[in-house]
Parts: C-alpha cells; sequence; structure tokens
C-alpha cells in the first residue's frame, strides 16, 4: 500500500511570539502538515503546538532545529548536531534530516572550511546509525 505524507520545511527565522506560534499552527492545521522541518528555533515554545510532537535540537548557537510530527507518529533514532543546526530522524522506515544551513554571509564570516566540516561530521554519524 502507498501512503503520501505532507512534509513541510520552514525557517522560521526565530519566532517567538504566541500569536506567531499560533500562526504556524494554523497553518500546519490547514495544511495537514504530517511532519514540519523548522530552522531558526529559538524557544522551546514551539513544543506547546497542540496535536504535534516536538523534537528539538536547541544547541551552543541558540538557533536551533526541529522536527514536528504529528502526535500519532513516532520518530526513533534521533540524531542531533551539538550545535543545533541539524536534526534526524527515521520516519516509517525513512531517514529525515533537517540541516540549519548558515547564510554565505556567515559562512563568509566563519569559515567556508567549519561549515562543510559540521555537515561532512554530522553525515558521517548518519551514516553509522
Amino acid at each position: 500500500m502507498d501512503y503520501t505524507y505532507k512534509i513541510a520545511t520552514l525557517n522560521i527565522n526565530g519566532i517567538s511570539a504566541p500569536t506567531r506560534i499560533h500562526m504556524l499552527e494554523e497553518f500546519l492545521y490547514k495544511h495537514d502538515i504530517d511532519l514540519s522541518l523548522l530552522q531558526e528555533v529559538t524557544t522551546s515554545k514551539i513544543a506547546t503546538i497542540r496535536r504535534y510532537t516536538s523534537y528539538i535540537n536547541m544547541g551552543t548557537e541558540f538557533r536551533g532545529t526541529v522536527i514536528l510530527a504529528k502526535d500519532s507518529y513516532l520518530l526513533p533514532n534521533m540524531q542531533r548536531i551539538p550545535t543545533g543546526r541539524g536534526i534526524s530522524a527515521y520516519f516509517n522506515g525513512i531517514r529525515i534530516i533537517n540541516i540549519y544551513a548558515p547564510s554565505g554571509s556567515e559562512r563568509r564570516a566563519k569559515g567556508k572550511n567549519s561549515t562543510m566540516a559540521m555537515l561532512h561530521a554530522f553525515l558521517c554519524i548518519l551514516a553509522t546509525t
């Protein structure tokens, strides 16, 4: 039997106001989203979204990633990048990966090699799990 899932990926740019979080919640309901991959999460208030389980990775840089899954879905084998820039899990036999890659100006400021090294390390971890 084939299944169709609705997956949204959103850079939420650090929203934390209850009104904005409610708008996100309404978007998820209106479009019947099964999984949502969020980047630039700055607050654990995302976990207040009803009927969704929040898998939060708030790392050392205070801009994290989140996977929101409908409460009826289980996401085992969660992997996280310590900086908060990546989170991964299995969903019905499929590896879901959510990475918040820095912008071009941020990469230049920090050095392109550090970003690539972080992504490479995360992918190596995923390859062994």
